[in-house]
């Protein structure tokens, strides 16, 4: 892999924009890519959906499609940074990507021809949600190899720019396609996108590896986890990102109920407030790149904080669903703001050595925050009430940022 070309030299007065990784031919190349995979994952994901509602349309089988996504990230995600750390990554993520494209084959083939029932949907959900937690931690690692250090944030930025827009767009686009065709149509989306992805792999020089692992396997995973355990700022990052999602994921989980109960809308009601999510976050993350030369990460921390209680208490307070809208627009600004932080200043302390596994954690850290965080607050608003749940996790937000105050997250300087 060619080294990264410098776009230019950068000083705090004058920090680079957003677009400074885009000057790097290679990084221009992974990322357009990367966008088509996004936006195709989020078509996807509303196909399978849908499809399930096709064979079977209780409530607990919707919930697999999604747990089958999201669930094998708590096992495999570790495996994948150890595996990110020892083997060739151009190679690795060549072939899972072709594996993703060949399982994505497999699913349109039995929608089209519609042999395809709720098992063998949820065989292969199952298997694309093992294969994203195998290579999450490579892909992320490789935007190391592609940028420098001091353009790290802007970088993954970036990704969270394509990521959010793919979640805006692609449920419509789904949307659409399933409408005037069928379901197995918007599928070959996901089957293009990962060719795409295992031909841009394919042709990607091999790079060098700064360190090669020589422990085995199981030796390996220990000592990410005993690294995990003994790096006091890179602990603290996990602890504190942690306990904000505990509270910050909350919405998430209980935006359904929002549009049903609060608002008392429905599907089109849930639709508005996700896309106002999304607008907020793809704003949040052109805005961050202004500000991240001038403000220091524990600053965005503390204003993503601020912003996501002000969104929290207004949810909680309206049954109007134009204020709803807006306070769900600045949830997006505060929760894309807050994860690219965290995200950002785990990846800044992480030596060459352990980039996969050090990402792998942190992944490993977003799901159980998110995990944890839906469970806490739907079983808690069960008890006290939506509302006033919302609002309790609104203060917890503020209340649990102000109280690690003291693990401070690093910078690019640092």
């Amino acid at each position: 892999m060619t080294a990264p070309a410098n776009p230019g030299p950068t000083t705090p007065e004058h920090p680079p924009g957003l677009g400074a990784p885009l000057k790097i031919p290679e990084f221009r190349r992974f990322y357009t890519v990367l966008s088509v995979a996004m936006l195709a994952g989020w078509i996807n994901s509303v196909a399978c959906s849908w499809q399930m509602t096709l064979l079977n349309d209780a409530a607990v089988m919707q919930g697999l499609v999604q747990a089958s996504y999201t669930l094998p990230g708590l096992f495999f995600a570790l495996p994948g940074g150890v595996l990110a750390d020892k083997v060739d990554r151009t190679r690795y993520l060549l072939t899972l990507n072709t594996l993703l494209a060949g399982v994505g084959i497999s699913l349109t083939a039995l929608a089209a021809t519609g042999l395809i029932t709720p098992t063998l949907l949820l065989l292969h959900t199952l298997i694309m949600g093992t294969v994203f937690s195998l290579q999450s931690p490579a892909m992320m690692a490789v935007v190391q190899d592609l940028v420098k250090r001091d353009l790290l944030a802007q970088a993954l930025t970036l990704n969270s720019i394509a990521l959010n827009v793919g979640r805006a767009v692609g449920p419509a686009i789904a949307g659409a396609i399933i409408g005037a065709f069928n379901v197995a149509v918007a599928l070959v989306a996901n089957v293009v996108a990962y060719g795409l992805m295992a031909l841009y792999f394919l042709r990607l020089p091999r790079p060098e590896l700064k360190v090669r692992l020589r422990e085995g396997f199981i030796e390996a995973l220990w000592n990410g986890l005993k690294f995990a355990a003994s790096e006091r700022r890179f602990r603290g990052i996990l602890v504190r990102f942690f306990l904000f999602l505990s509270c910050m994921s909350a919405l998430m989980a209980l935006m359904p109920l929002v549009a049903k109960t609060s608002l008392g809308g429905g599907p089109g009601t849930f639709g508005t407030l996700i896309t106002w999510v999304g607008i907020g976050s793809v704003l949040s993350a052109f805005s961050r790149g202004r500000l991240s030369g001038r403000i220091t990460p524990d600053i965005h921390v503390y204003l993503s904080a601020v912003i996501g209680t002000i969104a929290y208490l207004g949810i909680a307070a309206t049954s109007d669903i134009r204020i709803a809208s807006a306070m769900a627009f600045l949830f997006g600004v505060a929760w894309t703001n807050s994860t690219i932080t965290f995200q950002v200043a785990a990846q800044i302390i992480l030596p060459a050595s352990m980039q996969g596994r050090g990402i792998s954690l942190f992944m490993m850290t977003f799901s159980s925050g998110m995990m944890s965080g839906g469970l806490l607050w739907g079983g808690i608003a069960d008890v006290i009430g939506l509302r006033d749940a919302i609002t309790a996790a609104g203060i917890g937000i503020l209340a649990l940022t102000l109280a690690t105050w003291r693990m401070r997250l690093a910078t690019a300087s640092d």
